[in-house]
């Protein structure tokens, strides 16, 4: 580890990896939270449901900027700064959305939730790679990559519930006080660092990054992967309400059950990360899961056999998620940050994108037409994993960020 790389004091560990992750679980409930919500937002600002989705979109853009543009600063100035900002203003933005008096002034809060929440994932992701050996790695990733499926296990769930019994205002106003709590934790217990660099360092980090044509590969397959995942969260809980007549209160355990899904899948790429063949083995389950996604918002037959189809696609997809940050940690060296930034930053652009796309097929042909962006998607990963594998893609880059910038 670099020297400019140092905490300023030991690591307490479990005290750290307990911070990380309450934090990236907060913040992500925080970005996620609006789908078992839309129709009672669309109620409260008399409005549609595809509008209100928009708020989705708002943040998933600011995110996607936030996370590319700050990769470069943690490499050069230390983490911790940066995780203290983004969770701050994520759950002020929260409180903020609670006391909105209508969509556009919601979206304002959004766009800061997604500043904010565009400063932490990846962030936490390049300091577990600064921290941890190497053979610790893939597993120390699966910590910050499983906290979509977990936040939607727990988090979405928790507050869909208080949303039923006290309003989603509320439900704005509990996600926002925990995130200023993960706030403290982040300033107690996330080691600083003892040097910094210069601000020269900022721009030969970003221009290191993008002039390699690997970097925009794990990008654009880390787009569409996610672009599925966002289509999923956003979309499916409104799906169920309208075609089951579900209660937000009733809609807390399908939601729950397909987030099991998605943090197995997550949790799964994990343990594929540590293994030969990770990338191969990614694209095979890509491709499997075309047919559940097919079949994701066309059945109507059934409210668990719905939720059992759209589980299993998570399953087989998630995967992919947790790996390709496994990758970028394992071979961005020195310039890890700015990495796992431009893949995070790709990964929420997809939430704008899928929001955007998404919305607009729910207008104007319903929820069936989603389906087939989930196949398109799948099928765009999947090939691109592909074109990885034939161009020996983790070697090139590992071997290209061993380099000076």
């Amino acid at each position: 580890m670099p020297a400019s790389s140092e905490p300023t004091r030991p690591v307490n560990t479990p005290l750290f990896l307990i911070t990380i992750g309450c934090t990236v679980f907060a913040v992500l409930t925080a970005l996620s939270m609006l789908g078992p919500l839309l129709i009672a937002m669309s109620h409260d600002w008399h409005t549609t449901v595809p509008a209100v989705a928009q708020l989705v979109t708002s943040a998933a853009v600011a995110w996607a900027a936030t996370a590319i543009v700050v990769g470069p600063f943690s490499d050069a100035y230390g983490r911790k700064p940066i995780l203290l900002i983004g969770a701050l203003l994520v759950g002020l933005a929260s409180i903020g959305t609670a006391l909105a008096p209508n969509l556009p002034s919601a979206a304002v809060f959004r766009i800061l939730a997604g500043v904010g929440g565009g400063m932490v994932p990846p962030t936490c992701i390049a300091l577990l790679g600064d921290l941890l050996p190497s053979e610790k790695r893939a597993l120390g990733v699966a910590v910050v990559t499983t906290q979509p499926g977990l936040s939607s296990v727990l988090g979405v769930p928790f507050v869909t519930l208080i949303a039923a019994y006290a309003g989603w205002r509320a439900a704005f106003f509990s996600v926002g006080g925990a995130l200023l709590l993960c706030a403290l934790m982040v300033f107690l217990y996330t080691p600083g660092r003892n040097t910094k660099r210069k601000l020269l360092i900022l721009g030969s980090r970003l221009r290191q990054v993008g002039r390699f044509s690997v970097t925009w590969l794990l990008a654009f397959t880390n787009l569409t992967v996610r672009t599925a995942y966002g289509l999923i969260m956003t979309f499916f809980p409104p799906f169920l309400q309208v075609t089951y007549q579900l209660s937000t209160a009733e809609l807390a355990l399908p939601v729950s059950v397909v987030a099991l899904g998605t943090t197995c899948g997550l949790f799964l790429g994990g343990k594929i990360g540590k293994g030969q063949g990770r990338l191969s083995i990614a694209a095979v389950t890509a491709l499997i899961a075309i047919l559940p996604g097919m079949a994701a918002f066309v059945l109507a037959d059934g409210l668990w056999l719905s939720v059992a189809v759209t589980s299993a696609f998570m399953v087989l997809t998630m995967p992919l998620a947790t790996l390709l940050f496994v990758v970028g940690v394992d071979v961005g060296g020195t310039a890890r940050g700015t990495l796992t930034g431009v893949l995070s930053g790709s990964g929420y652009a997809s939430y704008a994108i899928g929001a955007a796309i998404g919305g607009l097929a729910v207008a104007h042909i319903g929820y069936s037409a989603l389906s087939y962006a989930l196949v398109a998607s799948t099928l765009g990963s999947s090939l691109l994993l592909t074109l990885l594998i034939h161009t020996q893609a983790e070697d090139r880059a590992r071997a290209y960020f061993r380099q000076p910038s």
